[in-house]
């Protein structure tokens, strides 16, 4: 939350000649409905069943075709997702500390819980992959951070 995943993926996917794909975008299409009143409307759980069914959804299509999926912060950490994703996808983890983290969250859905979910998510972040480091970085130098860490570069 507040790393700039949904501004970051759209310029690594151009770079690649690639489709980019938002998952809370996904969720809203199939939700009918924005993510913040499907929190307010259905709870986190209500929100992470939607995001399970986008998720499908997405993950079918990336076996198609190359892809660059934004994924909500909490996705990696709902149910087996961190599993799946490593089973035949790569994912590049974009990281900021927490109070550049706390300036750009403002109002979004969990944010009055945003540093307790920092904290307990931070591990499972370093393990599904690379980190990209976002603070004091523009989003073409970030996505360009992105795709040296796909391909295997040093880039945090």
């Amino acid at each position: 939350m507040g790393t700039g995943k949904s501004t970051v993926a759209p310029r690594v996917a151009r770079r690649l000649g690639w489709a980019a794909v938002d998952l809370d975008a996904e969720v809203e299409r199939l939700a009918g409905r924005p993510v913040a009143r499907v929190f307010a409307e259905e709870g986190e759980a209500g929100f992470r069943r939607w995001e399970r069914r986008a998720l499908d959804g997405v993950l079918e299509r990336a076996r198609a075709e190359p892809l660059v999926l934004a994924l909500g912060g909490g996705t990696l950490h709902a149910g087996d997702n961190a599993e799946r994703l490593r089973r035949g996808f790569d994912v590049v983890v974009l990281d900021a500390p927490w109070p550049v983290l706390r300036e750009r969250i403002g109002d979004r859905p969990l944010a009055e819980r945003a540093e307790a979910l920092f904290a307990a998510r931070r591990e499972g972040y370093r393990r599904a992959g690379p980190r990209v480091e976002v603070a004091g970085r523009d989003p073409e130098a970030v996505a360009e951070a992105v795709i040296a860490a796909w391909r295997g570069r040093a880039c945090a």
